[in-house]
């Protein structure tokens, strides 16, 4: 078998995550790691036994072994590589958030559609077995019709500098707030119709803690919380006319149990025991896609995508948090104050800074 040949943007640790699981993963191979500093691209190369790497982003683009650019940037770059992708003719995969706003994640995929190439969110959680069987058990209606959902995710992140710089599109909701929301989302098969959240900022003015209570259209009620100041309990519960299923790892799934009206465990599902990290799924998605002749992957589809960003467009904008990036509105004062999440979100003076 010819190996699926994949290009990484980026030589950060995600990429480095990456790198270690397409080794173990057949059928697939990293061709070339591309990196801004010939010294990182070689460091990585010779790390994960990687054949080419580049110091220049367009030289990677450029090579034409490459069927897969998968892109590991910082969240602020990733619609401007994905565009560059795109242009050189290669399909891409886009380290979740496909961008940092819903403006540029939509240029994004028009200019995919209008290229005829595979562009897909990698966010990895919806790629994976359990979550696609947790998808089967809500359609099935195990636990009849949901009616709340809960689902947390925090970690301490504040030694992730990306995380603390606004030019970077940094904060907690664009990097782990994003899974519990498209946990439910993908649980209720909507999109909130109200909204009601808060946040705590810190000194460079990104979102650090996140509380986002939400309404649907069928009446379901669901909160996600979310920190990169401390670590959560990191699970998510859904609760139905009939039972609720609960799901250990928000953003990694370890374990899934249904319960019964009665509280009686009806089912407990592991993740296959050949998983490698959890990341295979999405590439095996997206070769999958480009050899259908796919602009988008069925597991996320671009319209969730979208509409998932234009949903923290709207939470960010609520809390008076903008990035100093493209296509973004500036507020002109992120201190006043804001009823919908219930006064204004001042910093703490334990806050890191990262002047």
């Amino acid at each position: 078998m010819i190996d699926f040949n994949i290009g990484i943007l980026g030589a950060g640790h995600i990429a480095g995550k990456i790198a270690e699981t397409i080794e173990k993963l057949d059928g697939f191979k990293i061709g070339a790691i591309g990196s801004k500093d010939q010294a990182r691209a070689d460091e990585f190369a010779a790390k994960y036994g990687i054949e080419k790497a580049y110091g220049h982003y367009a030289d990677l683009l450029a090579d034409p072994d490459i069927e897969l650019v998968y892109i590991a940037t910082v969240h602020a770059a990733h619609p401007f590589m994905a565009i560059e992708a795109l242009k050189a003719g290669k399909p891409v995969l886009i380290e979740k958030p496909l961008s940092y706003n819903a403006k540029t994640a939509q240029t994004v995929m028009a200019f995919a559609r209008q290229q005829k190439l595979f562009c897909g969110e990698a966010m990895w959680t919806r790629y994976m077995p359990l979550t696609q069987h947790f998808k089967e058990l809500i359609g099935k209606k195990v636990i009849g019709d949901i009616r709340y959902a809960t689902a947390t995710l925090g970690y301490k992140l504040t030694d992730k500098v990306r995380l603390l710089r606004p030019e970077l599109a940094g904060g907690a909701l664009l990097d782990i707030g994003i899974y519990p929301l498209s946990l439910i989302f993908l649980a209720m098969g909507d999109f909130p119709v109200a909204c009601a959240s808060s946040t705590t900022r810190l000194n460079s003015n990104v979102d650090a803690i996140d509380t986002i209570q939400m309404n649907f259209p069928q009446g379901q009620m669901a909160t996600a919380f979310t920190s990169m100041m401390y670590e959560l309990d990191n699970r998510a519960v859904f609760y139905g006319t009939r039972g609720r299923i609960e799901i250990e790892g928000t953003n990694l799934p370890t374990r899934l149990r249904v319960y019964g009206e009665n509280g009686e465990i009806l089912e407990e599902t592991m993740p296959p025991e050949n998983q490698i990290s959890g990341y295979e799924y999405e590439f095996i998605a997206a070769r999958n896609a480009i050899i259908m002749e796919k602009v988008e992957p069925a597991e996320i589809t671009h319209v969730e995508t979208l509409r998932t960003l234009q949903f923290m467009d709207q939470l960010r904008a609520t809390w008076k948090i903008s990035y100093p990036l493209p296509e973004e509105p500036q507020p002109k004062d992120p201190n006043q104050e804001n009823p919908q999440a219930g006064g204004p979100a001042q910093p703490k003076k334990d806050d890191p800074k990262t002047e």
